[in-house]
C-alpha cells in the first residue's frame, strides 16, 4: 500500500509541473499585446498584430496585406499564391530540403493545423549574401487556393520577435470554409497573361540552371500548338544554349516546353536535359554548364563572398574586349528586387580571364541573379 501512495504521488507531482509549465508558456504568449486587427472577408481570415507595427503597401499581385516592425526587422506576409513553392505540398520532404538547400538553409518542415484547416510548416535561414534571417513559412489550401504566410526576422532578434510571431500565427483564424470560399474564388477563372507569367517565374526562382536565364513577356494572347488542343500563354526561357518555347495552359496552369512538335511536360523535361548540368564547374572545358554567348565562359560561377559577388569569365573570341560590365540584379528574402550590382573592366584580351568583384551595399539583399554581361 505504501509502495502504491508513493507512485500515485509521483504522478500526482509529474502532471502539477506539466501544468505548470503549461500554464507558464500560456502567459508568456498572453503577455504579448495584440490590439490591432486586420480582418480580409474576401480571402476569409483574420489575425491580430501589435499596436505598434505598420500595414506596407502589397510589392506584388499576390500579396494580400504585409506588417512588419517599426525597426524593420520583422515581418509578416500573407500572400495567394499561383504554383507550388519548393515542391512543399507534395508528400517528398527530401525533395524539399534539397531544393530550400540550394538557395537557404532548411531548419524544419512539419503538418500542423489552422484550426481545423491542414497546413504545412517550413522554417528556413536565409543564405543569400548575408544570410541573417529567419523565415517561417505557412501554406494552407482552399479549393484550388493556395495561401502563403511568410513570417520572417533578424536572427540576432529570434528571442524578441519569435514569440511575437508566435502570437500573431496563434491568433490567425480562417473565417470561411473551403466550400464557401470556393464560391466567390476567382481562381477558376480564366489566367491572365501577368498570372501566367508570374506563375512560370516561380517556378524558374525554384530550379536551378547552368547560366543565368530568363524570361520574355510574351504577346499576351493564347494560343493552340501541334500536339494539343488545348490554349497556352507562351513565353521563352532565354539563356540557355537556345531559346526554348514555355507554354502555360490557361485552364489547368501546367507548365509545359514545346520543343519536340508537342507540348511535354516541363518538370520532367528539366530533370532530364537541364538539371545535369545545373552545377556543371568544369573549368577545362566550355560545357553547357560554363558557355555564357561567343564571347565569353565562365571560369567561375558568380558566388557571394564578404557582402560581394564574385566570379571569373574567360573572353573566348577571337579578339580583344572592351569595356566590359557584369550586372546583377538584387533581392531581398521576399524576392522583390531592390538594387544592382555592377563591376567593369576597360579591356579583356582574346584567352584572357577576368575576376570581377561586384560591391553589394544594402544589407538587405540576399540572393541575386545575372542580369548581363555587356562589352566592345
Amino acid at each position: 500500500m505504501k509502495q502504491l501512495y508513493l507512485v500515485l504521488l509521483t504522478v500526482i507531482l509529474i502532471l502539477g509541473s506539466a501544468c505548470s509549465s503549461d500554464k507558464v508558456n500560456r502567459n508568456a504568449s498572453n503577455s504579448i499585446q495584440l490590439s490591432q486587427t486586420y480582418k480580409n472577408e474576401a480571402e476569409g481570415f483574420v489575425f491580430k498584430y501589435p499596436q505598434e507595427w505598420q500595414t506596407k503597401e502589397s510589392a506584388t499581385m499576390t500579396e494580400i496585406i504585409k506588417i512588419q516592425s517599426p525597426d524593420g526587422n520583422a515581418k509578416l506576409s500573407v500572400m495567394k499564391i499561383v504554383t507550388n513553392p519548393f515542391g512543399i505540398l507534395t508528400e517528398d520532404q527530401a525533395a524539399v530540403e534539397n531544393t530550400v538547400n540550394q538557395m537557404h538553409k532548411f531548419i524544419a518542415l512539419r503538418d500542423t493545423k489552422l484550426g481545423e484547416i491542414p497546413v504545412r510548416e517550413l522554417v528556413y535561414q536565409t543564405s543569400g549574401l548575408k544570410g541573417d534571417d529567419i523565415s517561417k513559412n505557412y501554406w494552407y489550401v482552399l479549393e484550388r487556393d493556395v495561401y502563403q504566410i511568410i513570417c520572417s526576422f533578424k536572427m540576432s532578434e529570434r528571442e524578441r520577435y519569435e514569440p511575437m510571431m508566435n502570437a500573431i500565427m496563434e491568433s490567425y483564424t480562417i473565417t470561411r470554409s473551403a466550400n464557401d470560399l470556393n464560391k466567390t474564388s476567382s481562381i477558376n477563372s480564366a489566367l491572365t497573361a501577368r498570372e501566367a507569367k508570374e506563375l512560370l517565374q516561380n517556378w524558374v526562382d525554384t530550379h536551378q540552371f547552368p547560366a543565368s536565364v530568363s524570361i520574355t513577356d510574351g504577346d499576351g494572347n493564347t494560343h493552340k500548338r501541334s500536339g494539343s488542343d488545348a490554349e497556352y500563354y507562351v513565353f521563352q526561357l532565354q539563356g540557355l544554349h537556345r531559346i526554348y518555347d514555355i507554354l502555360v495552359d490557361t485552364k489547368t496552369r501546367e507548365l509545359f516546353v514545346h520543343d519536340t512538335g508537342k507540348p511535354e511536360a516541363l518538370e520532367p523535361w528539366y530533370q532530364k536535359y537541364i538539371a545535369p548540368y545545373a552545377n556543371t564547374n568544369d573549368n577545362n572545358n566550355k560545357g553547357t554548364g560554363n558557355f555564357i554567348d561567343k564571347n565569353f565562359e565562365w571560369v567561375e560561377k558568380p558566388r557571394a563572398n564578404n557582402g560581394n559577388i564574385i566570379g571569373k569569365i574567360k573572353n573566348i573570341s577571337s579578339g580583344d574586349r572592351r569595356k566590359i560590365s557584369v550586372t546583377f540584379l538584387l533581392y531581398d528574402y521576399q524576392g522583390n528586387q531592390i538594387g544592382t550590382a555592377i563591376d567593369i573592366n576597360p579591356m579583356l584580351k582574346s584567352g584572357t580571364v577576368w575576376s570581377f568583384t561586384a560591391q553589394v551595399q544594402n544589407a538587405k539583399v540576399t540572393n541575386f541573379e545575372l542580369a548581363e554581361i555587356n562589352s566592345q
